[in-house]
């Protein structure tokens, strides 16, 4: 019975090594095929996908560039404040100006403004008491003897 199985084993064995000899003459075929292959390495494809990729991202860049520059100059005239409240608040700045500058110029008067009311408040007084003292000669003696009293008495201080 020993024998039996060994005639199958090496039955088994002798149709493997036909079977792998088979491939290795396949394999060998093969292998000359291939080394009559010329592979010439050809980038052109890829070469042609990276510029189609780069000009699609150059557009990109640019699409993204002119965004930022259109929010950049949305940003800049972006105010807190509409055009028309500026230039009312100017308006009033200005019209503040020139009363306070107009003010100024009217207190810087006052001096002579005093001066032509005391003047002429002076004309009204002598000009009453003319009145005055011509309707009532007999008052304007006394007050001249006042006078005359008042200028001879020396200062008592």
């Amino acid at each position: 019975m020993g024998y039996k199985k060994l005639d199958e084993v090496m039955e088994l064995l002798n149709d493997e090594l036909d079977g792998f000899n088979q491939s290795i003459g396949r394999l060998e075929r093969l292998t000359q095929n291939t080394d009559n292959i010329k592979v010439i390495p050809d980038t052109s494809e890829i070469e042609k996908s990276l510029r189609e990729h780069l000009n699609y991202e150059k557009v990109k860049n640019s699409e993204l560039r002119q965004s930022v520059e259109d929010i950049g100059s949305q940003i800049s005239k972006a105010r807190l404040i509409s055009k028309t409240q500026l230039w009312f608040q100017y308006w009033i700045w200005f019209v503040s100006l020139v009363i306070i500058g107009y003010l100024t110029f009217k207190v810087s008067q006052i001096d002579d403004v005093r001066e032509r009311a005391f003047n002429k408040g002076e004309q009204e007084v002598i000009s009453d008491l003319r009145e005055y003292f011509d309707q009532y000669p007999q008052h304007y003696k006394s007050y001249q003897k006042w006078v005359k009293e008042k200028d001879s008495v020396p200062n008592q201080k």
